[in-house]
């Protein structure tokens, strides 16, 4: 038995209130530390007045923070006080000692607002595997119920709110996130979508001033609701995504025009003359299998249609969803896949370079991928290595596309595609992507058109002036196409907030970044992510009022 180091006293809990009387070290690397209060009063619980008669003593045996990874048990003495007030209803009271543990607490509280920040960072069963190779032994329920009973946020003072939605189970259920966007954090989450709940939350924290939102009816719904003074500002991307999904409507009817333009695709030149195959691939006939499944789908809704059967009705009997059932009625055609537009391996820059010190002899990967790199190539060498490979055995497998002189079938652009090049902004336009937007000018004449619009809507933003939207609003009006037409139906429905995202400088850019680190927190958790849970790992930490203040992070 050991007597108490002098230096030993500034290790525990609270030094200040506490008085060391023991340190023993046990078997298997645990240390006994035995401490006493240093007071000699303490305040009634009831009454907050102070008593000096002691009453009786007891010991709680609490868990600390390990001490070179050895497991420390603080044996805590604990004195019970009279209370000799005639007017106070207690008899007697124990000595409180708020910064060393909790009342009825069987661990200190800095074990215990460490366990809860490693439950925060890690989750229930990684946080207990990390703590007991600390030398905090315990379990992941343990953990979690330290989670899960910490402080709450406090939100006030909040100006400007962002708010979105997040996918408990996509297409079936999903929940609300509000975030501060001046100080980049998530302030609350929301177990539902509605209207009500975010109104809710509104009027029990006032004083918002600007919200940031999507398109999303409710929202605008609930936001009107709870804070009616407020200014609601639709997001800009998604206002930009609305557009093209409308521009991606109207050449959905122009799938014959498009046929006419094909993709510019340069095709590679062989590296020998037989390495070329002829032979289908297993890749490729699992693709064509597919397309002929998607080709019967495809027969079978417009049989049904010609049937007179409702779309919601082809959507039930095939089991299949209504946008599909809808793409598939108004193409006029099969809608092929679109090609996958890859870029060329980094590697067949230096192909010719390659190809002459293959002929010199050098037949060595590495000594290649050396060579080249003094040439100025940054890429690695196993693009290097299966390069070779092919030169070896004149037939390149893992660059089949991009080095062997296949058979070239250039495809028609879907409407997808055709839409997002005709958002994208001139100057980053690739010269084959210019090429391809000129064909598709001269086989279709609304693709000027659309073009024209959509490069206007985003120079609307850039202008920051609310009379460049009206211009354009009369713009596309005059356009003629029905859908441009509902798109901008909807946007003087939501005239305000439409307004308000060309001025001001708001956006749901952080919401969305909130709800991607949401969506990873809630796949860590492997299915015990219930919303209080979630809640906790997601909104910022908060440190415990029972912590000392010399033992917080900064």
């Amino acid at each position: 038995m050991a007597s108490p180091p002098s230096h030993v006293q500034a290790l525990l809990p609270d030094p200040v209130s506490l008085k060391l009387k023991l340190v023993q070290e046990q078997d298997e690397g645990r240390v006994l530390i035995v401490v006493a209060a240093a007071g000699s009063s303490a305040r009634c619980l009831e009454c907050a007045r102070p008593s000096h008669s002691v009453h009786s003593r007891y010991c709680r045996v609490l868990k600390d923070l390990p001490w070179q990874g050895s497991t420390v048990q603080i044996r805590l003495e604990v004195r019970r006080f009279r209370c000799g007030y005639r007017d106070c209803s207690r008899v007697t009271f124990a000595e409180s000692l708020p910064l060393v543990a909790q009342r009825y607490g069987r661990q200190t509280s800095r074990f215990a607002e460490t366990l809860r920040l490693i439950g925060y960072v890690l989750g229930g069963e990684a946080g207990a595997r990390l703590s007991r190779r600390l030398g905090m032994h315990t379990s992941p329920d343990t953990v979690l119920r330290r989670l899960k009973n910490g402080p709450a946020v406090p939100v006030k003072g909040i100006r400007v709110v962002g708010v979105d939605d997040w996918a408990w189970r996509k297409g079936q259920s999903y929940g609300t996130i509000l975030v501060d966007l001046e100080q980049h954090t998530p302030i609350d989450l929301l177990p539902e979508r509605s209207a009500e709940s975010l109104a809710a939350w509104l009027r029990l924290h006032p004083g918002t001033e600007i919200i940031s939102r999507d398109r999303a009816s409710l929202y605008a719904e609930g936001a009107a609701r709870g804070a009616p003074q407020a200014i609601q500002v639709a997001d800009r991307f998604h206002l930009l995504c609305n557009l093209t999904s409308a521009v991606e409507r109207v050449l959905e009817q122009k799938r014959t025009a498009l046929a006419k333009s094909e993709f510019v695709l340069p095709a590679p030149e062989p590296l020998q003359a037989d390495s070329a195959a002829a032979i289908p691939t297993r890749t490729e006939e699992m693709k064509e299998r597919r397309r002929q499944k998607r080709l019967a789908r495809y027969n079978e809704v417009i049989t049904l249609s010609r049937d007179g059967m409702s779309q919601q009705g082809i959507s039930r009997t095939l089991h299949i969803g209504r946008k599909t059932v809808r793409r598939f009625l108004r193409a006029g055609q099969f809608p092929e896949r679109a090609i996958a537009r890859r870029k060329p391996a980094r590697v067949n820059a230096f192909k010719d370079f390659l190809n002459r010190r293959w002929a010199e002899g050098c037949h060595n990967a590495t000594q290649l991928w050396h060579e080249i790199q003094a040439e100025g190539y940054a890429g690695g060498r196993s693009m290097v290595a299966c390069f070779v490979a092919a030169l070896r055995t004149h037939e390149n497998k893992c660059f089949r596309r991009t080095v062997h002189a296949r058979p070239h079938k250039a495809k028609p652009p879907s409407p997808r595609q055709a839409a997002m090049l005709l958002a994208r902004p001139p100057e980053k336009l690739k010269s084959d992507e210019q090429q391809l937007l000129a064909q598709l000018t001269a086989a279709c004449p609304e693709v000027s058109t659309l073009h024209a619009l959509t490069q206007g809507f985003a120079n609307v933003f850039r202008s920051k002036k609310s009379d460049a939207l009206q211009n354009w609003l009369a713009e596309a009006t005059a356009s003629g196409l029905p859908e441009i037409n509902r798109f901008c139906d909807g946007l003087l429905r939501d005239a305000s907030a439409v307004t308000a995202a060309v001025i001001l400088p708001w956006s749901n850019g952080q919401v969305e970044g909130q709800i991607h680190r949401l969506k990873l927190v809630k796949r860590q958790m492997y299915g015990r992510a219930q919303f209080k849970l979630l809640r906790c790992r997601v909104l910022p930490y908060v440190f415990g009022a029972a912590t000392p203040s010399h033992q917080r992070s900064p």
